[in-house]
Order: structure tokens, then C-alpha cells, then sequence
């Protein structure tokens, strides 16, 4: 069992939710530490890898196996029985949140700049005439293009390649990712 390190490189704003409204400021806010600074939680990268690996399971079973997905990420729990639901079917892998580097955050909050790392996007409904309709306009809290980094603990060595298969296939995080945000990037840094 090792340590993996990793990042996410941002190439446009992304929206990793945090489920609060900000009021007036915008509909939906995103994810903020307690500095106020953006971060990505650790079980929401350890889904969207699980994700990656089970499409790519489906494509090709013999590369990315179900042993895989059971050993690193555990068993659904809509796949246990009831009498299942133990400790023995949590996958073995922690994955920490994902995060600014400390140089940079130290030095964000030095400055004051923690306002400068979020923007506030809209979107309103089109009718068929090409006017916007009543009551439609939503605001989206987003962040800017940045690089966070985070750690997978105790992850099978035997299974590193399955691990970067499952980074080469997430393009996108976040929400409204299917309308152009949160364009990224997965790679593991080498110890």
C-alpha cells in the first residue's frame, strides 16, 4: 500500500458545490474552507474516479477490473444485503480532500485575495421566441482556473495503472459541466 499524490489543473471556472445559497450574491455558493478558500472534498474525487473506472469497466473488463473497484472503493451500498453492511466492504484507499498548495494559500491570505479566486456567472431560461423567461435568471458562484492537490492513502500498489486510466478519462468536475465549466486535468505527481 502507498501514498498517491495528485493534482487537478483547472483550465476554466468550475462549480464544486457546496449545496448554500448566498442570498442575493448568487443561487448556489461553492465549496470554502473555513479560510474561505476553494477545495474539492475528498469523497466527492473518490466518487468521480470511481466513475472513471467503472466506465471504463464496462468498456473493458479485463483492464479495469470489478476486484479493482471493490478492493480500492469498496461495495455499493445498494449492492449489499442488509446483513452485509460492515466495515469489511469499505474500500481500502482514503482519499483526502483536494486542495491549494500551502505556499499559495498562505500567501492569498496575506494579501487578501480570497474574493479575487471566485466569480458570479448567469444563466436565464430562452422561450421559443428568443426572449428570456419570468423568473428564470440564476446566479452560479464559480471559481477561478487554479491547481489543487490531494493524497490517496493506502492505495494497492497493483493497481496504479488502473489508477491512471481512471485520471486520463475525467476531462470535466463540478457541476454544469456538461455546459463547458470545470474542464480539468487528473495527474499523479511522482514521489
Amino acid at each position: 500500500m502507498k501514498k498517491i499524490l495528485y493534482k487537478i489543473d483547472f483550465y476554466n471556472f468550475w462549480h464544486a458545490g457546496s449545496g448554500l445559497s448566498g442570498a442575493t450574491y448568487a443561487d448556489s455558493l461553492v465549496n470554502k474552507d473555513e479560510k474561505n478558500l476553494p477545495f474539492i472534498p475528498g469523497k466527492t474525487i473518490k466518487g468521480l474516479i470511481r466513475d472513471a473506472a467503472e466506465q471504463i469497466n464496462e468498456l473493458d473488463s479485463e483492464f479495469s477490473s470489478s476486484a479493482y473497484l471493490k478492493k480500492v472503493f469498496g461495495v455499493k451500498p445498494e449492492e449489499l444485503k442488509d446483513e452485509e453492511n460492515n466495515f469489511e466492504n469499505e474500500g481500502c484507499a482514503f482519499f483526502t480532500d483536494a486542495t491549494l498548495p500551502k505556499n499559495l494559500s498562505e500567501n492569498i491570505l496575506k494579501n487578501g485575495l480570497t474574493q479575487e479566486l471566485y466569480q458570479v456567472i448567469s444563466s436565464t431560461q430562452i422561450d421559443k421566441n428568443g426572449q428570456a423567461k419570468g423568473n428564470s435568471l440564476r446566479q452560479m458562484e464559480v471559481t477561478v482556473p487554479l491547481t489543487l492537490y490531494g493524497i490517496i492513502e493506502n492505495f494497492p500498489e497493483e493497481y496504479a495503472h488502473e489508477l491512471e486510466a481512471s485520471f486520463n478519462w475525467i476531462k470535466r468536475l463540478g457541476q454544469n459541466r456538461n455546459r463547458g465549466l470545470g474542464r480539468c486535468k487528473f495527474s499523479l505527481l511522482k514521489d
